[in-house]
């Protein structure tokens, strides 16, 4: 496949160096781009990383290809490097690889599983999935066009239907209930095969999910449905039970959703922020390493 153009949408040359302010380029190879062969192409690539640290750029787009973001994410979980992301701040699942972890992963059709006790990741490779770094060694943002990553955005809970997309097919008849965040990059949803609970699920649909959770958020917390938070490009589905309230989350996988944090409207953390034709899938969080 083809190298992606390194323009992240922002196309303005600074008068001082000559570069783009967005993607560091010169006019020069912005205009030649589409005649280039793919050796120069890489070429230009390899000089980008020390222009944006001129230009003091705090996004970078990486020029990494759909099949070796796969191959890179395949390998950070495989390592143990550190924990994935994704959701909304204020509503997310965290699957973390770290050495003490059982994970066992698959590829194949397009896309990677991960699966551990208490959780599943999976990834699905899309031509437009691309890659942004912040700093050295720090987090890694997976992310697509905004026409193409876009999910319905409910504002209250709704009743999907069975879980036709869940990882495991033994659970694709379990029924789906998006709580209704009213994102367009990413939904937070609980699965579950217990009927009670999905009769209670299903009372509460069209009201806001606080509502719900004031109204029947204890039988929630004992019955523990699956937590399946996903975007475009991946889906993370914890199994682990949910702490009762004054409980600290337990080590491994586990999600969040908490209403203050929520109220900001927030895709993404401030400090992750993307160019504007950019919505986040999922953030990794490498493992610091100790010297």
């Amino acid at each position: 496949m083809a190298r992606h153009s390194p323009c992240v949408g922002i196309c303005k040359l600074d008068s001082a160096s000559g570069f783009c302010i967005g993607c560091a380029r010169t006019g020069g190879e912005i205009a030649d781009w589409m005649a280039m062969d793919e050796d120069r192409r890489n070429d230009v690539w390899r000089q980008l990383p020390e222009r944006h640290s001129k230009l003091a750029i705090h996004v970078r787009l990486l020029p990494w290809t759909p099949a070796e973001i796969a191959l890179w994410t395949c390998e950070m979980i495989s390592e143990r490097r550190g924990t994935w992301v994704t959701g909304v701040p204020g509503a997310v699942a965290e699957f973390p690889c770290t050495p003490d972890r059982r994970i066992g992963i698959d590829t194949g059709d397009g896309s990677m599983i991960a699966r551990a006790a208490d959780a599943a990741f999976r990834l699905r490779v899309n031509e437009r999935l691309r890659a942004f770094a912040f700093t050295d060694d720090g987090p890694i943002v997976l992310a697509m066009p905004k026409a193409r990553a876009s999910m319905t955005a409910h504002a209250t809970v709704q009743e999907l239907g069975p879980d036709s997309d869940a990882i495991a097919a033994s659970q694709r008849n379990d029924k789906l209930f998006d709580f209704g965040i009213g994102r367009k990059n990413a939904r937070f949803c609980v699965r579950t095969d217990d009927k009670a609970l999905a009769e209670s699920l299903s009372a509460h649909t069209g009201k806001h999910w606080a509502d719900l959770m004031d109204g029947i958020g204890m039988q929630v917390i004992a019955a523990s449905p699956h937590r399946v938070v996903e975007s475009a490009a991946v889906r993370i589905e914890v199994y682990a039970p949910i702490p009762e309230p004054g409980q600290k989350s337990p080590f491994g996988a586990h999600t969040h959703l908490l209403p203050e944090f929520l109220k900001s409207g927030e895709e993404i953390p401030a400090s992750l922020a993307l160019p504007p034709f950019a919505m986040p899938a999922a953030i990794f969080y490498p493992t610091p390493v100790v010297s």
